[in-house]
């Protein structure tokens, strides 16, 4: 939602609040003083509490790891999507129209509406100032004489009074307008006024201006009352009740209610002690804050307590307890640095908003770590990177410096080492062309982890009993999930821990699809109310897919080593030449399966009485691994291809037995404790949380790693490698690694 439409609905919620505690509580009291100030304090309250921010921070106590060392036994599971939004580059035109951003047109009407507000009081005062003139002074009051309009009331120590009043009713009057002047009720009415301009939409900031006036009027008339007695005052009150006026401004001597006044000055006054009735506001304050001041950031510490013995064996689950994933949590002193704080700030300013500004010069990072190139963008003062890794390069091409752009900011970050604060763009304008528009992004029921577990995160709809078993129905991405729990995989009492309503992470494996949005899960693997934990485990599966530390278990996949003859099958092509004289097919832009690699090519010679396929400007792939050349010559009885590049003449051949086939097809393999992510072509792969990549002799371990199996390349934060052969460990902040060849590992340290 509109981070400024936010903000007044809180403050809306926040004067809801404050005046039912004075309409069911203070308004009958006859402490008129307290009651005023209780609804001026209570309103600015209202605008400062959504404002505050606190953080408090609670540790969550986690029981230590244990050891597994079985290799998985893995089923053959279905194949599902995986997605990464990509960005989309477009051009405009002219002839579609624009889209409405309502953020912006919010705003805008929303502030015409109030400046209007404004130019009417104005005009009012205005209006109000014109007659005060020609007055004369008694006792600090300045009297002003009228026949018709608004008399007989006060603006300040302005006194507008009728003609036709008698000396002593004159003199109630006076007196009783002299309270108003004496204690700034009209300084009362302005900020009300001010506080009903901005606050326009909301119906309870009128019952606050209706309060504060109707006890701005019982206390002069207490005062007033006093002088000259309740009995006399009251007819007075009663005879002047038929003028009327329009001016919000002034207090006029008769505008209130007089039913309430006149019974208010025969009511009895309330007894001092009441005054600690005020004291029940204090909760709502606390309950307010709470509410909208305050965020609670969960951190986990290990625990030093014992767990289950080293023993336990596959199939035995220890009593449920909360089984952490296991991440080592880094500190570093540049979380508190003056450079970070100063990003955040600048990052956070710019989150969710609509900024306009100038195209300035190509970026290119220096550093070896965050944003690489990109464009850099100047709004009111702030410098920002647009990442080509977001807006690809053919939006980076539309750019040019010295471009009016306006730029719709989906999310915000920055980067150790990077001075500018990176904005992942929802749309981008260069003047009135829309350049650049987000992709939305596609929703799936749930996800995977590498060791092919699928989970989602939901919400608990309702948990009923069925015989000896439970069935927990959760709602999770639009999709709804019926888990049958039965006393062989856990104790149907660890169920009774959650309740309809809860928030859980579930994990499960071979669901079966019931209907359009809903599953069936009899295989479920955990559910937990924490994501840092695996929760109630399935004692029959979890440690078929997890380590009794929480790690996961993944599988290595089998080369195929057949050298039966190769027989190539064309999967798609854009035109086609046969030449049946001489046995060649000539294809264009042509996808072709040989054996278990992919073939893509620009162009395509197919010559059958050779055997040979030659490919230009093309690309094998296998498991994930790709090799891109400027000429691919595939042998189709040897099994083998060579490949050709022009820019450092170079010829490679892959084969069977060929050193440089086992480079290629040398197995990466992975796990991740938080999350595994792939790319939706399933050629990068993101690991979060003691993430692990083993490759031949060296193992890899970070708090994160990207692999690219295309380029064979990656990253990793936070990083040990260790050689097995040589016992070698190294570690660093960062590190960059190339698997082609023999493997080139790149490491450094950050500078604290």
């Amino acid at each position: 939602m509109m981070e400024w439409l936010m903000y007044l609905l809180k403050v809306s919620a926040c004067t809801v609040l404050f005046f039912a505690v004075y309409l069911l509580v203070l308004k009958k009291l006859t402490f008129f003083k307290f009651n005023r100030f209780y609804l001026l304090g209570s309103l600015f309250l209202s605008f400062i509490i959504p404002a505050l921010q606190f953080e408090v921070k609670r540790e969550v106590q986690a029981p230590e790891i244990r050891e597994w060392s079985e290799k998985p036994q893995l089923e053959t599971l279905s194949n599902e999507p995986f997605q990464m939004v990509q960005p989309l580059a477009v051009e405009y035109e002219p002839q579609q129209g624009t889209e409405i951003d309502w953020n912006i047109t919010g705003f805008y009407a929303y502030l015409s509406i109030t400046v209007m507000l404004l130019l009417v009081c104005a005009w009012r005062l205005f209006a109000l100032l014109r007659y005060a003139k020609g007055f004369k002074q008694i006792d600090g009051l300045k009297l002003i004489s009228k026949t018709e309009g608004f008399t007989n009331c006060s603006f300040f120590n302005y006194v507008f009074i009728n003609d036709q009043l008698s000396e002593n009713e004159l003199q109630v009057l006076l007196t009783h307008e002299s309270v108003h002047a004496k204690h700034y009720h009209s300084v009362d009415k302005i900020l009300l006024i001010l506080f009903k301009t901005v606050l326009w939409f909301n119906p309870v900031i009128y019952l606050f201006d209706k309060a504060v006036e109707q006890n701005h009027e019982y206390e002069a008339d207490e005062i007033t009352s006093s002088s000259c007695g309740s009995q006399v005052y009251a007819n007075l009150l009663l005879r002047l009740a038929v003028a009327k006026n329009d001016m919000p401004l002034i207090h006029n001597f008769v505008k209130s209610p007089i039913k309430d006044r006149i019974k208010m000055l025969f009511n009895s006054k309330s007894k001092n002690m009441k005054k600690l009735t005020y004291l029940l506001a204090l909760p709502v304050v606390f309950g307010l804050l709470w509410l909208f001041a305050v965020e609670v950031v969960y951190a986990q510490s290990v625990s030093e307590k014992d767990v289950s013995s080293q023993d336990s064996s596959k199939n035995k689950v220890s009593k449920y307890h909360e089984l952490p994933l296991p991440n080592v949590k880094q500190t570093d002193p540049y979380f508190t640095s003056k450079e970070y704080l100063e990003l955040k700030e600048i990052s956070e300013f710019a989150l969710g908003k609509t900024l306009t500004g100038i195209a300035k010069e190509d970026y290119k990072s220096k550093s070896k770590i965050g944003i690489h190139e990109g464009k850099l963008f100047e709004s009111q003062g702030k410098t920002y990177i647009l990442p080509k890794i977001y807006i690809g390069q053919q939006t980076l091409n539309l750019l040019k410096s010295a471009d009016e752009l306006k730029v719709v900011v989906a999310s915000t970050g920055f980067t150790k080492g990077e001075n500018f604060v990176y904005i992942k763009p929802k749309q981008i304008f260069s003047g009135d062309k829309l350049i650049y528009q987000m992709q939305d992004p596609v929703v799936y029921p749930f996800l995977y982890e590498g060791n092919r577990v699928r989970f989602n995160d939901g919400l608990i709809s309702s948990i009923t009993s069925s015989g000896n078993k439970k069935i927990v129905n959760v709602f999770a991405n639009g999709y709804n999930f019926k888990l049958v729990v039965d006393k062989s995989q856990t104790e149907l009492a660890y169920i009774n821990d959650f309740k309809k309503g809860d928030d859980v992470r579930l994990r499960f494996v071979h669901e079966v699809k019931t209907g359009a949005k809903s599953y069936l899960v009899n295989d479920w693997i955990s559910i937990s109310k924490n994501v840092r934990t695996f929760g109630v485990q399935n004692k029959k599966l979890f440690y078929k897919f997890y380590k009794e530390d929480g790690h996961q278990k993944v599988a290595t996949l089998k080369t195929d080593t057949s050298k039966k003859a190769l027989v190539p099958k064309v999967i798609s092509f854009t035109k086609l030449n046969v030449d049946k004289k001489n046995q060649i097919s000539k294809m264009e832009d042509a996808v072709i399966n040989i054996g278990n690699n992919v073939l893509r090519a620009e162009q395509v010679e197919m010559r059958s009485n050779e055997n040979l396929i030659i490919a230009s400007k093309a690309s094998v792939e296998k498991e994930g691994v790709m090799v891109v050349a400027d000429k691919i010559i595939y042998d189709l009885d040897r099994g083998s291809y060579k490949t050709y590049n022009t820019d450092d003449n170079s010829i490679t051949e892959y084969g069977t037995n060929t050193a440089a086939q086992d480079i290629l097809m040398k197995r990466v393999s992975y796990s991740a404790v938080d999350s595994v992510r792939f790319s939706k072509d399933k050629k990068v792969v993101k690991l979060y949380g003691n993430a692990k990549l083993a490759y031949g002799d060296i193992n890899l371990m970070a708090d994160e790693i990207i692999y690219d199996s295309m380029t064979r390349k990656g990253s990793a934060k936070n990083v040990k490698i260790k050689t097995i052969k040589s016992g070698i460990l190294m570690d660093g902040s960062d590190a960059k690694f190339d698997l082609t060849n023999k493997g080139k590992f790149e490491l450094w340290q950050a500078d604290n």
